[in-house]
């Protein structure tokens, strides 16, 4: 179905446990907000760090300029893949990037969100970015 034929229940600021300058950021309160019903969350991204090992880029979500705590960015995608598998027929679920990164830690999420959702990911083709 088209989406518009659905009505989606939304999250803003769905990592924080309390309020949006000093709380704790915490993965359980997307599977709280997917448990509640809500189809589009929010997740708010950061260039974080590099791997000391790897040296491939690790994004975090937290509520930029604040004292809210920090979560890697890959924790909130197993989270929402974990739920997902217990619930398979919830979607379409929408993830709403607030990209604050540079080109490396996006290319790092997408990566990751392919090798996580792999078929279930809805990714357009380049004619249709085109029309």
């Amino acid at each position: 179905k088209p989406l518009s034929e659905y009505w989606i229940n939304s999250s803003h600021n769905t990592y924080l446990t309390g309020g949006q300058f000093k709380s704790r950021s915490s993965v359980e309160m997307y599977m709280n907000a997917l448990y509640g019903g809500c189809r589009c969350l929010e997740i708010d991204c950061f260039d974080g760090y590099r791997d000391s090992r790897t040296n491939e880029p690790i994004p975090l979500v937290y509520h930029g300029l604040t004292l809210t705590s920090q979560i890697l960015f890959s924790d909130i995608i197993d989270t929402i893949k974990l739920f997902l598998n217990s619930n398979p027929d919830c979607f379409p679920l929408i993830l709403s990037l607030e990209n604050h990164c540079t080109l490396p830690f996006q290319e790092a999420m997408a990566s990751y969100m392919i090798s996580v959702f792999g078929e279930n990911l809805y990714i357009p083709d380049e004619d249709s970015l085109h029309k």
